[in-house]
């Protein structure tokens, strides 16, 4: 009989296998997103030392295709190194919302922080146009003041 430690075993290895191999397949998965109205999207993000968080925003669709771009972006901070607690950046639900009619998109968004501590910026951007449904796509940067 196989003893009972050795079945706790097995199992974490074949939990441990099966999970290794879904994160494998979920990146290939991202890989092969098809935007449709979408050429290249970006975000850059800096702290100065007087903790001002600079974000800088840009899209670029495609010409006679892309008809709107929307930037939503909103600020959390790590909390006990594990959580991420929402950063109050002054607009509705803390959510900054721009948009452009055309099909180049360029912005930046300011705000000062009140403390040091590692910061998560997340973007997303929603790409109309004539291409087909909407592009969403959503990127975070992480910096620490």
């Amino acid at each position: 009989m196989i003893s009972s430690k050795k079945r706790i075993l097995c199992m974490i290895l074949l939990l441990c296998t099966v999970f290794v191999g879904m994160a494998g397949y979920h990146r290939r998965a991202n890989a092969a997103v098809t935007l449709h109205n979408t050429a290249v999207a970006s975000i850059d993000c800096g702290i100065n030392s007087s903790g001002k968080l600079s974000a800088l925003l840009s899209v670029y669709g495609i010409k006679n295709v892309t008809t709107l771009i929307e930037a939503d972006l909103y600020v959390e901070k790590r909390i006990l190194g594990i959580f991420w607690t929402r950063v109050d950046i002054g607009y509705t639900n803390n959510v900054w919302h721009d948009s452009v009619t055309g099909y180049i998109y360029t912005n930046s968004f300011d705000h000062q922080l009140s403390t040091t501590g590692t910061y998560r910026v997340t973007v997303t951007y929603t790409v109309s146009g004539t291409g087909g449904s909407p592009d969403v796509i959503t990127m975070t940067e992480t910096k620490t003041y």
